[in-house]
């Protein structure tokens, strides 16, 4: 069943390779600002994480691996992400010292796909974090890579109550697919604003972690 489950998802993510940007974002992804006031290009792609492995596979029903005695539950946690940020200078051959950035809130949003329009909503979620990107200088580029929240245990919870609760309509077993909608906020260290935006899509339902 995991099979078939993972099988329909990797369609429907080349499907949104196609009509949105993929998944995971890409270079270049549209709603940056601040740029020009920072000299400073930000790119960005998300690579959801859990248990130390990438799966776009949310898991939000806890099962007990082994009945025991004792029983053994299965790990469950907060579903993260590997944020990779790659920085270049818009116009390499200026003279300009552009300012180490530093990323200070993302936001991330949530939003249903069309194959699973009528699933509860998942509430948005701001965190505060401060990730450096060093400056890029002449044609050089920046790479920075750090872990960000994807879809925490509240949302999970939420996400578990409101789909049984017979208010929403949602696929085989509960599954539904949905992006994630990443805006990153901060400033350089001239106090010169910025923003830049990725995205990631994923499944959320019962998937089994006990391997």
């Amino acid at each position: 069943m995991r099979k078939n489950k993972f099988i329909l998802f990797v369609v429907y993510c080349l499907l949104s390779t196609i009509f949105l940007w993929g998944c995971g974002g890409g270079a270049g992804s549209p709603g940056s600002k601040g740029t020009e006031d920072t000299g400073v290009e930000v790119d960005a792609t998300i690579a959801p994480l859990y248990l130390g492995a990438n799966t776009y596979s949310v898991d939000a029903f806890q099962v007990i691996c082994d009945e025991g005695p004792p029983p053994v539950a299965e790990d469950f946690t907060d579903h993260n992400a590997t944020l990779t940020m790659t920085a270049r200078l818009i116009n390499p051959n200026t003279t300009f010292q552009a300012g180490t950035l530093y990323v200070e809130k993302y936001t991330v949003q949530f939003r249903r796909s069309s194959d699973s329009i009528g699933a509860p909503p998942i509430q948005s979620d701001t965190r505060y974090k401060t990730i450096v990107i060093p400056a890029p200088a002449g044609t050089g580029v920046t790479t920075v890579e750090d872990t960000i929240i994807l879809v925490d245990l509240i949302r999970k919870d939420q996400y578990r109550s409101n789909v049984t609760s017979g208010q929403y309509n949602s696929g085989q077993d509960y599954l539904n697919n949905y992006t994630a909608l990443y805006t990153f906020e901060g400033k350089n260290e001239y106090g010169e604003k910025f923003s830049f935006k990725a995205q990631t899509d994923f499944q959320i339902g019962p998937f089994n972690y006990c391997d």
